[in-house]
């Protein structure tokens, strides 16, 4: 038992410096996480445009053909599930409609969106 203490003690510097080194699971910088997860969207033939916020939600602008694009936010939460982003939402949006008065948030007109669990 006291081995076992005394390992968690000498441990626990380890620990707490790996956390607060700014890197997240994938050893990346939140900025390079962001990047890569532009990176893997913006691959994508659909999208014509991509930002992610501070808050890890990942806008995407695509034209609007009439449809709503929930299940294109679900594909898209997939793609950041299997590459580890830590993105937490997706918002599809109509490109180039930041300055629509219709407009649902400061990036456009909302076309879909679904939260990445």
């Amino acid at each position: 038992m006291k081995k076992l203490l005394l390992l968690s003690f000498s441990l626990l510097p380890l620990f707490t410096s790996c956390q607060s080194s700014g890197a997240n699971e994938s050893g990346l910088s939140e900025e390079q996480e962001k990047e890569r997860a532009l990176r893997i969207v913006k691959a994508e033939l659909k999208v014509l445009d991509a930002t992610v916020t501070d808050a890890d939600v990942l806008y995407v602008g695509v034209k609007d053909d009439g449809t709503r694009r929930d299940g294109y936010a679900e594909y898209l939460c997939q793609l950041m599930k299997d590459s580890s982003t830590t993105v937490s939402r997706v918002k599809v949006v109509k490109v180039g409609s930041h300055n629509d008065p219709a407009k649902d948030n400061a990036y456009g007109i909302l076309l879909g969106e679904a939260w990445c669990r």
